[in-house]
């Protein structure tokens, strides 16, 4: 004999309309699936709440390349961020130079116009 809720199902589904069954089907499959994620994160909780001793041996099993790897690149964009940190820098400066320019400019044509008038 099967469990009382598969019995509601079954019983239900020779009387109910096929929107009806359809509904059940997608609740039985709703509780089902709510079921097996619970399973899953009770055993993700275990599995990283259980302290694990590290060993000497499981340390010098390690390669170290992926260190050196992942430091690499990290040296690698932290240049970059400074390179384009310096590029943006320079050109402020450059703008600022060039507005500068202009204004002396300006001012130095300003100054000769009104001294010919």
């Amino acid at each position: 004999m099967e469990l009382n809720r598969r019995n509601q199902a079954v019983l239900a589904r020779s009387f109910a309309s096929e929107a009806e069954h359809q509904e059940i089907e997608r609740q039985l499959a709703s509780k089902a699936h709510s079921r097996d994620i619970d399973a899953r994160v009770a055993r993700a909780r275990a599995a990283t709440s259980a302290p694990r001793d590290v060993g000497l041996q499981d340390i010098t099993m390690l390669s170290v390349s992926p260190i050196l790897r992942s430091l690499h690149n990290w040296w690698l964009k932290r240049a970059e961020r400074h390179y384009l940190i310096c590029a943006d820098v320079e050109l402020q400066r450059m703008r600022e130079a060039q507005m500068n320019i202009a204004y002396y400019q300006k001012r130095a044509a300003m100054a000769r116009s009104a001294r010919s008038v």
